[in-house]
């Protein structure tokens, strides 16, 4: 794998020429024949590897013309061993030119979608260039937003929060919503930008909300057939007792108690006495039926 291969000479004067007359003949193939190319999906910042489906030597390497071109523009061409590469895919497209001619792509960008079509053309007896073998693969590039991050903003006023849902990375253009039960709910800030260079977009959104109730809510960014979502859960805290009231409970609480033992122990020292006198008068009667009896 390598980007130049020095096995013959240099490409022919004026390449343009023929190069566009090779592309409208090849699209005219196509268009013609009714072909569907095979799909290949890849994600934004991934690699691909496309292969021409044509199985050759090293030596017959040397007197072929291999073209590699994206829709109706050039991305790659090998005549003869020399290798050539378009602008657009310059220090991001190498070749693998072993028995089957290849070529990878990386870091895949957005822009890189489209059908590919390998074009080979091989001399005859005669040295003239014929067309040899022609294959096309479509490539589908995805750029899948992560799961939306959901970040708290503090109080813009009393009983009131706010909170942020972001996502960023994805294509096509993305819609976020605030959901709660199903309900959609209005957004105090949505931003929506766009890389200049990437095409990517970046989405956020504010939510304020009554801090005095619980809530589940849901942030949904949809982006073409797919969704990303996120849910919040906000829970009412409960009033938390003030230092007064932290105070009178640390006084009543051992008041309460000290009262009660004194009770506790008046009613123990009635009991006792009440005893003590019952014993003492059955005494007296015992006594005083003895006296009784002996007399």
């Amino acid at each position: 794998m390598g980007h130049t291969m020095k096995w013959g000479t240099l490409p022919p004067k004026r390449p343009c020429l023929w190069l566009s007359q090779l592309l409208v003949l090849t699209g005219l193939f196509y268009f013609c024949s009714g072909i569907t190319p095979k799909s290949v999906t890849k994600r934004v910042k991934e690699t691909v590897m496309l292969s021409c489906d044509y199985n050759t030597s090293t030596e017959e390497l040397t007197s072929l013309r291999i073209y590699w071109q994206k829709d109706s523009k050039m991305v790659l061409a090998i005549l003869l061993g020399k290798v050539q590469v378009w602008p657009e895919y310059e220090n991001r497209t190498i070749t693998d030119m072993n028995d089957n001619p290849r070529i990878v792509i990386l870091a895949l960008r957005l822009s890189d979608s489209g059908t590919y079509t390998c074009v080979i053309q091989k001399p005859d007896l005669k040295g003239a260039y014929k067309l040899e073998h022609l294959t096309s693969v479509r490539l589908m590039i995805r750029a899948d937003f992560p799961v939306p991050t959901i970040n708290d903003l503090g109080n813009p006023s009393p009983n009131i929060r706010r909170v942020i849902c972001s996502t960023s990375g994805g294509f096509p253009r993305p819609h976020l919503y605030w959901l709660e039960n199903g309900e959609e709910l209005n957004a105090t800030n949505t931003t929506l930008s766009q890389d200049p260079e990437t095409k990517l977009y970046m989405i956020s959104s504010e939510l304020d909300f009554n801090m005095t109730s619980n809530h589940s809510f849901l942030c949904l960014v949809k982006y073409g057939d797919l969704t990303v979502s996120q849910t919040f859960y906000w829970q009412e805290s409960k009033p938390t007792p003030s230092a007064n009231q932290h105070l009178t409970w640390t006084i009543i609480i051992p008041v309460s108690a000290f009262g009660i033992s004194v009770i506790i122990a008046v009613i123990l020292t009635c009991l006792t006495c009440r005893n003590a006198a019952i014993r003492r008068q059955r005494r007296e009667n015992e006594v005083e039926m003895e006296s009784d009896s002996q007399s």
